[in-house]
């Protein structure tokens, strides 16, 4: 992100402002569009979730009709009076009696007209009432289905576990009429254990055509592609517009109370399930996704699509009218280019009187009066020029010198007085040194061989017997260090530290591993007390650059102990260290840390 902002930060203010107009227009709208989707789904959800639940509800009300219907029969044959005569007279008759044949057939027929009455009265159905003793009723004819057939069906079994107020809700089975088949190829079934006075159980089995169910969907489905099932606990489809689906499992949880979005065939649709009254079965919905949600989320990604497609124009006309304001401000950077490449002349003319122009004028006088200094300085320069040829051509050629002083040296050599040679010749390497102002740093080495040179030039000036004592470790010599920095150091000790015996000043110097040189300079002088050495660090540390102009100092080239240490800071910063301690009668030793890594 960071590296985002510094490249956004690179761009022209043009540029910026385009970017700027950009995000503020589309990120609301995207935001707008992504927000409206994702709640105008949950809603439209739950509505068309709600939709199916109520065609569910009308369609439970009709089926609980016939179910109501089935219900009355199966208690009116259980608790009816006239019924129960009926079934009790056929359990009397004497099989021995000559007359049974004939009672059991008048029986059989009393008992058939009224369960063909039931039928005619509620919801058809077909009834069948079968006894242990494989004695039966049907309001159907027995050429068509034999009931004691029945009897082998694995539901059967469990009519013994029934009390005679439970119900078995057998579901869809094919149709048992073979009449009937082709037509209504399945039948809705129940089953209940009848009550009965004797040690002969009877069962009461009641179907009706699944054809019933199915017009209730078909009178309910909006279109084609919305699915309808009447399904158990399990999700097997007992009733179904499709008869190839009968018999088959959905592959979803179907007791589920809320909506759910499942892939059915390859394709997303809205799944609601339905409680059915007495059974324990549901009523299913899968209803296609986009049938119901795609198309009003068409029509709202229409409608923002269209607000996208005005704002795309706004967009453009505003970029444009960005452009035409910010023309000045790129003509102005043209010129300001054209300046960084050396082209003074380069003048920023846009007409008008606002802020841009305004700031135009004042950038063609800035130019104008630049123009007028460079031109000043240029003669300013040249007359400089002129008076430091002048002052040349005045001047003695400091190698004539040098040359001079050698040749005197030679000469005095060759006379035999070596000291003087020698003083000489630390004379000359002396002037040299501090002539020649080319090199701000040169290497240790070389710094402390100006040191010998000046304390021998010291020695022989006031005849003192001052000796220098160098320890160096070698890798050190070759490390760069600003050009005398020693001898205002070594000055002092010789001059303000001179004991009148004869005085040690030694140097040591060492690389340390953390990239730092430590040199330690230390002399056998008269040394200080401690309020003394207190006002030198201080005055050391606190002096301004006021000051060190104004200090005239004894030092060789004019540069005291408080120049040094400034000198020294100026050039490492708080990388430099310098420590002064001291003992009256004892010393001074002086500690520097230079980073020279």
């Amino acid at each position: 992100m960071k590296k985002g902002l510094i490249k956004l930060n690179q761009l022209s203010l043009r540029t910026r402002l385009i970017i700027a107009v950009i995000l503020c227009i589309l990120l609301p709208w995207v935001s707008t569009y992504l927000v409206s989707n994702y709640f105008t789904k949950d809603v439209l959800e739950e509505r068309a979730a709600k939709q199916s639940k109520d065609d569910l509800r009308m369609i439970e009300s009709g089926i609980k009709n016939i179910l109501d219907d089935m219900m009355y029969t199966s208690n009116y044959i259980q608790f009816d009076t006239n019924m129960n005569k009926l079934l009790k007279k056929q359990e009397l008759i004497n099989a021995d009696s000559p007359e049974a044949s004939q009672q059991m057939a008048v029986n059989y027929l009393h008992i058939s007209k009224a369960l063909v009455g039931l039928t005619d009265m509620l919801t058809p159905a077909y009834i069948s009432i079968l006894f242990n003793n494989d004695l039966y009723y049907t309001n159907y004819s027995r050429v068509d289905f034999n009931p004691l057939q029945f009897k082998k069906q694995d539901w059967f079994q469990k009519l013994d576990t029934l009390s005679f107020y439970d119900t078995l809700w057998i579901g869809a089975q094919q149709n048992y009429i073979q009449a009937e088949r082709k037509s209504d190829p399945y039948l809705i079934t129940i089953g209940r254990k009848i009550e009965s006075s004797t040690p002969l159980d009877a069962y009461l089995i009641i179907s009706f055509k699944e054809e019933q169910i199915k017009e209730m969907f078909e009178n309910m489905q909006s279109d084609h592609h919305t699915k309808l099932y009447l399904t158990n606990q399990s999700g097997e489809i007992y009733s179904s517009v499709d008869k190839q689906e009968i018999g088959e499992t959905l592959p979803y949880n179907v007791s589920e109370k809320s909506y759910q979005v499942v892939d059915y065939q390859n394709e997303s649709h809205l799944l609601v399930s339905y409680p059915v009254s007495y059974t324990g079965w549901r009523l299913v919905s899968l209803v296609p996704y986009k049938s119901t949600i795609g198309s009003i989320n068409t029509v709202t990604r229409t409608t923002i699509l269209i607000q996208g497609g005005f704002l795309v124009i706004f967009l453009i006309g505003l970029i444009v009218l960005v452009r035409e304001m910010t023309k000045p401000l790129v003509t102005l950077t043209n010129v300001t280019k054209s300046v960084e490449k050396g082209d003074l002349s380069a003048r920023f003319d846009t007409p008008g009187n606002h802020d841009v122009a305004q700031l135009g004028h004042s950038f063609n006088h800035m130019l104008d009066t630049i123009e007028t200094m460079i031109e000043q300085v240029r003669i300013q320069e040249e007359t400089k020029r002129n008076a430091e040829l002048d002052m040349l051509q005045a001047q003695i050629n400091p190698h004539f010198l040098f040359n001079v002083l050698n040749a005197i040296r030679l000469q005095i050599k060759m006379k035999g007085d070596t000291d003087s040679a020698a003083v000489i010749y630390s004379l000359s390497a002396l002037l040299r040194m501090t002539i020649n102002r080319n090199n701000a740093f040169i290497p240790l080495g070389e710094e402390l061989s100006i040191v010998q040179h000046y304390v021998d030039l010291m020695n022989f000036r006031h005849q003192h017997d001052v000796k220098l004592l160098l320890s160096v470790d070698e890798p050190t010599t070759v490390k760069e260090v600003p050009r005398f920095f020693l001898q205002p150091i070594i000055e002092n000790a010789i001059i303000h530290g001179y004991n009148e015996k004869q005085e040690t000043v030694e140097i040591d110097a060492f690389l340390q591993e953390d990239g730092y040189v430590e040199i330690l300079i230390q002399d056998n002088g008269v040394g200080m007390n401690t309020a003394t050495l207190e006002k030198l660090r201080n005055k050391i540390s606190d002096m301004t650059l006021d000051e060190l102009k104004r200090k005239d100092t004894q030092s060789f080239n004019g540069i005291g102990l408080q120049n040094v240490y400034q000198r020294m800071k100026l050039i490492y910063g708080d990388a430099f260290d310098m420590v002064i301690d001291s003992l009256e009668g004892d010393g001074t030793v002086i500690v520097f840390r230079i980073p020279v890594e």
